[in-house]
C-alpha cells in the first residue's frame, strides 16, 4: 500500500538522514537510534525543516496544485495548447470531464501525505528532545503542518484516513474517516500550534518564513470559515490583526516581486529551505508551468476571460495579475504568445519578472514564491463573518466589515496612479456585501489557488452560486452534487486492495 511505505520509507530515510550531511563533528558510528537522531538540536531541527521542504514538491506547487486548486474555476482556463502532451489532462480538470486515474488527483493525495507523513515522524519522536523550549515550537511546527496537509485533503476529497501516527506497514488498515473526524484533527492541531508558536518577532529575522502564532490563528480562520463558524473565524482573524504581526504591503504588484517573499503580508509560502551550510535556496519552479506559452514557459492555468473582466475599472491588481499577448518585459521586451491554436492570450503575471530576477538567466529558477497565506486574505475572512454575524444594517459589524474591506482597496488603489479607482464600498444589505466581499477575494487573492474552493463553500451559504458562476463562464458540466470534492484516485483504492471506498 502506498500509505505504508510512505511512512516506513519516511521513518526510514529520517533515521539516516545524517549519512550524507555534515552537521555533527564526527561520522556516526553503527545505525543511528531515534533518540540520538530527534534528541538533539540539530536532528530535531532536520527533521522539522522536511517538513518545510515538502512544501516545495512537484505534487504541492505543480500540476496537481493549479489542477486542482484553481484550473476548475472561473478564474482560470486550461491554457497551454491542445498540442501539449498534457493538455488533455489538464483540461479534464477544467471542463469537469476529469476520471479516478486523472493524474493529478494522485499528485495531490500523495504529495499531502508525504508531508503528513513528515510531520507524524517528528511528533512520534520529540519527545526526547533535551531542549524544552525547542521541543514545543518543533512539535508546533509539526502540528501546524499536519493541519495544514490535511485542510488540502478534506477541501479536495472529503473524509480520508487519519493518520496520526507513524505504522508499522503491517498494521496500516484504516478506511476514510468522517470529514467531520479529519476537520476536528486539524482544528486540534492548528489550535496548539497557535498556543505554542512564536511570533513572528519572537522568531527573528534569521527564521523568517517560520510559521507563526499568526499563521496558525490565520488557517484557523480560514477552516472556520469553511465550516461557517463565523463566530471563530472574527476571533482568530480578529487576534492576528489586532497583534499588528502582519501587514499589507505597499504595493500591490511590489508584493510578489521575488524580492519581497519576506514582507511582513506574507504568512505562509513555498520559500523555506536551507541547504547543508544554512543559506536559503530560494529558487521555486513554479512558475515554469504557467509561465507564457511560446516564451519561458508551458502556459497552463491561463488567467480566464471572465477573471479579466471582473475587475473594477482602473483596478491596478489587473495589470499586476495578467499579462497580455504584446507586452514589454524589462530584459526581454515584446512577449509574444506562442500563435497557434487554443493558446490564450494572457498569464499570470505574479510569476513574470524581469530578467535580473532570473537565478543563472533561467526563467524557471526565478526566486518568485507560491503564497498559501497572506494578510489580505485574514482581513477579509474578517470582513466576510462581521457581515455574516450582524443583526441588521445599523449592526456595528457592518461597520467594522467594511472598514477591513477598505484597507484592502486602498491598498489596490494606491498600488496605481489613479486615486479615484475602487471608490469605498458603502453597501450595509448582508446579502449585496457578502458577494461584494467574494467578489473582491476573488479579484485580491487571483490566480493564487483560493477561488475554486471558495466558490464551493459559497454554495453552501447562497445555495446555486458556485453552478451560476461556473456555468456563466462556459463550465456547463459542474454539478454542485458530483463536483464539490473530486474523486480518491483510483490508485489509492487498488493499493488499499478494498480498504478505502470511493466517495462518489
Amino acid at each position: 500500500m502506498i500509505m505504508k511505505k510512505i511512512y516506513s520509507l519516511l521513518l526510514a530515510s529520517a533515521l539516516v538522514f545524517t549519512s550524507c550531511s555534515d552537521f555533527l563533528d564526527t561520522k556516526p558510528q553503527g545505525k543511528l537510534t531515534q533518540d540520538i537522531f530527534f534528541g538533539e538540536e540539530e536532528g530535531a531541527l532536520m527533521g522539522i525543516n522536511a517538513i518545510y521542504s515538502q512544501m516545495k514538491s512537484w505534487d504541492l506547487i505543480g500540476f496537481s496544485w493549479f489542477g486542482i486548486m484553481e484550473v476548475p474555476s472561473d478564474n482560470s482556463d486550461t491554457g497551454s495548447s491542445p498540442a501539449d502532451g498534457s493538455y488533455a489532462r489538464v483540461n479534464s480538470l477544467n471542463d469537469f470531464t476529469y476520471d479516478v486515474y486523472t493524474s493529478e488527483l494522485n499528485g495531490w493525495w500523495t504529495g499531502n501525505y508525504k508531508g503528513i507523513g513528515f510531520c507524524n515522524v517528528a511528533l512520534d519522536n520529540l519527545d526526547v528532545l533535551k531542549d524544552e523550549q525547542l521541543k514545543i515550537r518543533s512539535i508546533a511546527q509539526a502540528r501546524f503542518f499536519r493541519g495544514f496537509f490535511y485542510f488540502n485533503l478534506v477541501r479536495t476529497y472529503g473524509g480520508v484516513p487519519l493518520v496520526t501516527k507513524v505504522q508499522n506497514p503491517d498494521e496500516y488498515d484504516q478506511p476514510c474517516a468522517s470529514e467531520e473526524a479529519i476537520y476536528q484533527q486539524i482544528i486540534d492541531d492548528l489550535s496548539y500550534a497557535a498556543m505554542n508558536l512564536p511570533t513572528r518577532d519572537e522568531w527573528g529575522i534569521a527564521e523568517r518564513g517560520r510559521v507563526t502564532k499568526g499563521t496558525a490563528e490565520g488557517l484557523l480562520a480560514k477552516v472556520y470559515l469553511f465550516r461557517q463558524d463565523y463566530v471563530s473565524v472574527k476571533q482568530y482573524a480578529g487576534q492576528v490583526i489586532s497583534r499588528g504581526e502582519y501587514n499589507l504591503h505597499h504595493n500591490y504588484r511590489d508584493l510578489f516581486s521575488p524580492d519581497s517573499y519576506y514582507s511582513d503580508e506574507v504568512m505562509l509560502a513555498d520559500q523555506y529551505l536551507w541547504g547543508s551550510d544554512k543559506t536559503r535556496d530560494k529558487a521555486s519552479e513554479y512558475v515554469k508551468w504557467q509561465g507564457v506559452r511560446g516564451f519561458k514557459g508551458w502556459g497552463f492555468s491561463s488567467p480566464s476571460e471572465s477573471l479579466d473582466k471582473a475587475y473594477e475599472s482602473g483596478d491596478p491588481r489587473r495589470e499586476a495579475t495578467i499579462i497580455y499577448d504584446g507586452e514589454n518585459m524589462e530584459g526581454v521586451g515584446v512577449i509574444n504568445f506562442k500563435d497557434e491554436p487554443g493558446v490564450q492570450p494572457r498569464a499570470n503575471k505574479k510569476t513574470m519578472w524581469p530578467t535580473t530576477y532570473w537565478n543563472a538567466n533561467n526563467f524557471a529558477k526565478q526566486n518568485c514564491h507560491l503564497y498559501f497565506l497572506r494578510y489580505a486574505d485574514v482581513l477579509l475572512m474578517y470582513a466576510e463573518a462581521c457581515n455574516e454575524l450582524a443583526n441588521g444594517e445599523s449592526d456595528p459589524l457592518v461597520d467594522d466589515a467594511l472598514a477591513k474591506l477598505e484597507l484592502v482597496r486602498d491598498r489596490a488603489r494606491k498600488s496605481g496612479d489613479d486615486p479615484t479607482v475602487l471608490p469605498k464600498i458603502t453597501e450595509r444589505n448582508k446579502a449585496k456585501l457578502r458577494e461584494i466581499i467574494w467578489n473582491e477575494r476573488r479579484i485580491e487573492l487571483a490566480m493564487e489557488g483560493h477561488r475554486f474552493f471558495d466558490l464551493i463553500r459559497a454554495d453552501k451559504v447562497v445555495p446555486g452560486y458556485a453552478e451560476k458562476m461556473l456555468k456563466a463562464h462556459g463550465k456547463t458540466n459542474f454539478n454542485m452534487s458530483q463536483h464539490s470534492t473530486f474523486y480518491i484516485p483510483q490508485k489509492q483504492i487498488d493499493i488499499s486492495q478494498g480498504i478505502l471506498k470511493q466517495n462518489k
